[in-house]
C-alpha cells in the first residue's frame, strides 16, 4: 500500500510538473488614466458642409484587461486577449450647407472606443536570453460612438449620432526582461500604416510578481500607454480626417501560473 501511494504520489508530481512547463496562463485588470489630444474633421463638397470636433483634454480613467495562454507546442501560435476602452469629450464647429455655426452656441461632442483584441503570436527567444520576445498579430476590433448635440439660446438638438466597428490587424510585438529584485520591464508595440494613414498602440511596464505562492504568482503593474490614430478615409464627396493622441499611466493587478 505504501509503495502504491509513493507510485501515486510521484505521479501527480510529475504529471502538474510536466503541464506547469508546457502550458502557461496569465491575466491582469486594472485601471488607465488617459488624456486625449487632437481632432476629427469632415469636409463634403456637395452640399458645403463641413466639421471639426476639438477634444477638450479632459482626463478619464477606464478599465483595461488582458490574459494569455503560451504554450510549448511546437508550429500552434500561443494567445493573447486586450480590452480597453478610449474616450474624449470636446467641442464642435462648422459649417452646414454655407451657414455657419454661430460662435456663441455650445456644441459638445463625445466619443467612445471600445477596444478588443485578438493576438495569435510566437515566442521567438524564451526566457533561457536575456530577453524574451513575441512576434504576431493583433486584430483589432474597434467598437466607437460619436455624439453632438448644438444648443443655441437654451435649445438643444442632437446634430449627430453615429455608431459603428471595423477592424484594424496590427504587428505586435512584445520584449520583456528580468531586472533585479524580481522586477520585470516589458514593451508591447503594435503598429501599422496604410495609404497615408497609421495606428500606434504603445505600453511600457514593469511589474513584480510574489513568486513565493505555490503554483500561482500575484502581483501588481505599473506602466505608461500611448495610442495614436492618424487617419484620412475618402469617401465620395466626403473627406474624414481623424487625428487623436491618447496616453496616460496605467496600474492594475496580475496573476500568472
Amino acid at each position: 500500500m505504501k509503495k502504491i501511494l509513493i507510485i501515486i504520489i510521484t505521479f501527480i508530481t510529475i504529471s502538474s510538473s510536466t503541464y506547469a512547463d508546457l502550458i502557461n496562463i496569465g491575466a491582469g485588470i486594472g485601471s488607465w488614466s488617459e488624456t486625449p489630444q487632437g481632432f476629427m474633421e469632415y469636409k463634403n463638397t456637395a452640399d458645403d458642409s463641413s466639421g471639426r470636433d476639438t477634444s477638450n483634454e479632459n482626463s478619464y480613467t477606464n478599465l483595461y484587461t488582458w490574459f494569455y495562454i503560451k504554450h510549448y507546442f511546437p508550429y500552434v501560435p500561443n494567445f493573447r486577449i486586450e480590452y480597453s476602452s478610449l474616450k474624449s469629450d470636446g467641442q464642435g464647429s462648422g459649417t452646414l450647407s454655407g451657414f455657419e455655426i454661430p460662435t456663441d452656441s455650445n456644441l459638445p461632442t463625445t466619443l467612445t472606443m471600445n477596444q478588443f483584441e485578438i493576438i495569435p503570436y510566437y515566442n521567438l527567444l524564451d526566457d533561457s536570453f536575456i530577453i524574451n520576445l513575441d512576434i504576431g498579430i493583433a486584430i483589432k476590433m474597434i467598437d466607437y460612438q460619436a455624439t453632438g448635440n448644438l444648443a443655441i439660446m437654451g435649445v438643444k438638438k442632437e446634430v449627430y449620432n453615429e455608431k459603428g466597428n471595423f477592424i484594424a490587424p496590427l504587428p505586435y510585438i512584445n520584449i520583456k526582461t528580468q531586472l533585479p529584485f524580481a522586477i520585470g520591464a516589458e514593451i508591447i508595440l503594435k503598429y501599422g500604416a496604410l495609404k497615408g494613414s497609421s495606428f500606434t498602440d504603445l505600453s511600457m511596464k514593469l511589474d513584480y510578481k510574489l513568486d513565493f505562492f505555490p503554483i500561482i504568482n500575484p502581483g501588481f503593474e505599473f506602466g505608461y500607454k500611448f495610442v495614436d490614430l492618424d487617419a484620412e478615409v475618402i469617401d465620395g464627396d466626403t473627406t474624414s480626417t481623424i487625428k487623436l493622441k491618447f496616453s496616460g499611466i496605467f496600474i492594475g493587478l496580475l496573476i500568472d501560473f
